[in-house]
């Protein structure tokens, strides 16, 4: 996957993990590990359920959330893309 390695190839990331809607994975480069694949999938379709008030339902990618996740010196940036979600780890 040429898209996998263009982000794995960027300054800073250290992996990049894509995954199916049900957490499937389907590409890892890096330090990403497949296992955390259904993690990710889970982690952004919950954030997904957090839609403000009198939201009813997704209308574009600019919709869904991105979920930045820090712990000591390592950043994890998740993101649904509606049939994938996206992980990389910086």
């Amino acid at each position: 996957m040429t898209v996998l390695d263009d982000i794995a190839n960027r300054e800073g990331v250290q992996g990049v993990l894509i995954a199916d809607e049900k957490g499937l994975c389907l590409g890892t480069r890096g330090v990403a590990k497949s296992e955390t694949a259904a993690f990710a999938a889970s982690i952004a379709r919950t954030a997904r359920e957090l839609l403000p008030p009198g939201t009813t339902e997704l209308n574009d990618r600019t919709d869904y959330p991105t979920i930045n996740i820090d712990y000591k010196n390592h950043k994890v940036v998740i993101r649904n893309e509606g049939s994938f979600t996206l992980a990389i780890f910086m």
